[in-house]
């Protein structure tokens, strides 16, 4: 499978962001980057990430801090809904054999 990646330095003149924003995103987790012969590159996967903080942080002046809790809260939420559906789908399942 292919990566593809965006250079940071477009991306940040494309969203009007400073890098540094960018780097602080990566310094507390919330996404990668990777670097290739002096330049920075984001992978498209974390582009999507880094779009959402973005939107997050200008839109509604969200802080660091801000994000990472929402972060943090939004991969409870998606673990929640994947234990749901599996016990969705095990009702269904012992409900046919009944």
């Amino acid at each position: 499978m292919e990566t593809k990646l965006i250079s940071v330095n477009e991306v940040c003149l494309h969203h009007k962001v400073e890098i540094q924003f960018i780097q602080s995103l990566e310094e507390i987790g919330l996404i990668h980057t990777q670097t290739v012969k002096r330049s920075t590159y984001i992978d498209l996967d974390e582009l999507n990430k880094l779009e959402r903080y973005l939107r997050l942080a200008q839109d509604l002046e969200i802080n660091l801090e801000g994000l990472h809790a929402i972060s943090i809260l939004l991969t409870q939420i998606e673990k929640m809904q994947n234990e749901l559906l599996t016990l969705k789908n095990e009702l269904i399942y012992y409900k046919k054999i009944n």
